[in-house]
């Protein structure tokens, strides 16, 4: 213990004197883009508390299994695999649909029938299939090379005629579908799920063990029809989807499974994040309390608000966003999401089941139909729509429905993977380990109170962050040439010693995991740490503010096994703000 007291309290001093230096010293090299990592599971927290470098054994799970539906599969409503955009304008084109010329001025900027349908279908996760044999049933909009009904395309004459016209119509029929999934995933168990109403205004009651689609189309179907219309309608609806584009009754088998890793972050920064997805609910609907994918409930506004559909940062202009992966632009321009202004707002289909959809823009660089890769600037962060204060909203949805790339760390089932309208989340970020999944091939990760680290102080627990826990203190200032005017801290420094077990002499990128939880602390904007490598020692500063719930990137460095070594502690260029010890990784880079 005397030996390991001796390090601590040299590399301590190594540390105050980097803290007398020049503000921000640089790593010995640039960072490099971290090896793609494989498949790693993030359904059910597998914390890891040792240094690993072997592949993982788990597998990734699978999409959320959906119950057999007699009248229409229900992950049909939700998603029409590889049929968006070009392909959705090619099938209207070929059936000489009287749709395919129109165009819409949303917001001011002129858009196609398709572009409309892509922005309304992704937005409110439904499947454009269902959309167009809507139309097709009310309108005959398909097929009739003309002649069909556009006033009243999706069938409703309600509202005192109010939602009259091609456009109102399809919105329309788009959020009553959207209220229709909501009210069923958010049902009790035991109550009635809300009434049906039709056209005559008549109501009627459903019980709560009506089937999931079965209740989600008739929503949309009993305003336009009776009581007693509603049985034809519905074989209607069926019959017609079935002619364009195949009986809807069976089960799609040819869907991609669940991804391994393959986004990066949209931004050039760490930025703070504003808005957690919430598990629980993600309807834009309040029930109490948000559920973030550490598995659990927060109802402080720092989490943001209950029901959000993805991730918010603080971002605004002039900060560029960037596509998440590569993919085609399948819209780019105005959403209208029922504010009083459209959002400026990017969709991106992945190829691969998955969608990334960028809102709140203040600018757009991108166009519908345009190739993109990872990195690509596709807009200007912004303010449009229904924002409150500049931001930037960024949603990930696999197989048409919304879906957290942070995956899921909870211990218990994940609550929207299990929701009828759910699906199932994994950790989708290519550039950094999962903290609640087994590391990547080669990648050595040294996790607080586990084999490699050591430390002295008080630090107090913290049950949020890599592998199931963290550290933290209060941060102590070391006094500084370049500020004599603040005194230093009288206490000595709590340390924290990371010592990872590397097999192989080479370039490693390292990371520190940075948790987000709320312990009456604002984290250091100005966190030291010291990082022992083969050409000796090189200190790194990080904003810990804008790094939490991330990994902050410590730089490169070359490292043989017997002299890789971190310190980190509660010395930090401010005094009284939160310091976090987590776990370190060491990343070999090619």
């Amino acid at each position: 213990m005397k030996s390991l007291h001796t390090t601590l309290v040299s590399l301590a001093l190594a540390v105050a004197l980097a803290a007398c230096a020049a503000p921000s010293p640089a790593p010995t090299s640039t960072p490099a883009p971290v090896v793609a990592a494989s498949p790693t599971p993030s359904a059910v927290a597998s914390p890891v508390v040792s240094t690993a470098t072997s592949a993982p054994t788990a597998v990734l799970p699978t999409a959320t299994p959906a119950p057999h539906d007699p009248l229409f599969d229900p992950r049909r409503i939700s998603y029409a695999y590889q049929f968006t955009g070009s392909e959705i304008q090619a099938f209207l084109e070929q059936h000489g649909s009287a749709l395919a010329p129109i165009r819409f001025q949303v917001g001011g900027r002129s858009q196609s029938f398709t572009d409309a349908l892509v922005s309304l279908s992704s937005l409110y996760s439904l499947s454009p299939k269902l959309l167009l044999a809507l139309m097709e049933l009310h309108g005959g909009l398909i097929s009739s090379g003309g002649s069909g009904d556009f006033p009243f395309a999706m069938g409703y004459q309600g509202n005192g005629g109010g939602r009259r016209g091609l456009y109102s119509q399809l919105h329309w029929a788009a959020r009553e579908l959207r209220y229709a999934v909501r009210d069923y995933a958010l049902r009790s168990p035991t109550g009635p799920l809300p009434p049906l109403v039709f056209a005559d205004g008549t109501r009627q009651e459903v019980n709560a063990d009506i089937s999931f689609s079965r209740y989600v189309l008739a929503r949309v179907l009993a305003p336009t029809t009776g009581p007693g219309g509603l049985g034809s309608r519905l074989n209607g609806l069926v019959d017609t989807y079935a002619r364009l584009f195949g009986d809807p009754r069976n089960p799609p088998t040819d869907w991609p499974a669940p991804a391994a890793p393959f986004m990066t972050r949209p931004m050039a920064d760490l930025v703070p994040i504003t808005s957690f997805f919430d598990h629980d609910t993600p309807f834009l609907r309040q029930n109490g309390s948000l559920e973030t994918y550490w598995g659990r409930q927060e109802t402080d506004a720092s989490f943001a608000y209950d029901g959000h559909t993805g991730w918010d940062y603080a971002m605004g202009p002039p900060d560029k966003v960037f596509a998440a992966a590569k993919g085609a632009v399948i819209f780019a321009g105005n959403s209208d999401d029922g504010c009083a202004t459209p959002a400026h707002a990017v969709i991106i289909d992945h190829g691969n089941g998955y969608r990334s959809l960028y809102w709140h823009l203040s600018e757009i660089s991108v166009e519908a139909g345009q190739s993109v890769v990872a990195g690509d600037q596709i807009g200007v962060a912004g303010a449009s729509g229904c924002a409150n204060g500049a931001h930037l909203h960024f949603q990930v949805q696999y197989l048409g429905r919304d879906v957290d790339p942070y995956g899921w760390c909870g211990a218990s089932p994940d609550p929207w993977a299990q929701s009828p309208a759910g699906q199932v989340s994994v950790w989708l970020w290519a550039d950094m380990p999962s903290p609640c999944g087994p590391p990547p091939p080669g990648v050595a990760v040294v996790d607080d109170g586990g084999p490699g680290f050591s430390s002295s102080g008080n630090w107090q627990k913290s049950d949020v962050g890599y592998g199931g826990g963290s550290r933290y203190a209060a941060s102590s200032f070391p006094g500084s040439a370049a500020q004599p005017w603040r005194a230093a801290s009288l206490e000595p420094p709590s340390l924290a010693v990371w010592h990872p077990h590397l097999l192989t002499a080479g370039r490693y990128r390292v990371l520190a995991y940075i948790p987000y939880a709320l312990n009456g602390l604002d984290e250091s904007r100005e966190l030291r740490y010291l990082i022992r490598h083969s050409g000796g020692e090189s200190a790194a500063i990080i904003n810990s503010e804008g790094a939490r719930n991330w990994w902050a990137d410590l730089g490169t460095y070359e490292f043989t096994p017997a002299n890789a070594l971190v310190l980190g502690g509660t010395l930090a260029g401010d005094q009284g703000r939160g310091v976090w010890v987590d776990a370190v990784a060491f990343v070999p880079v090619k």
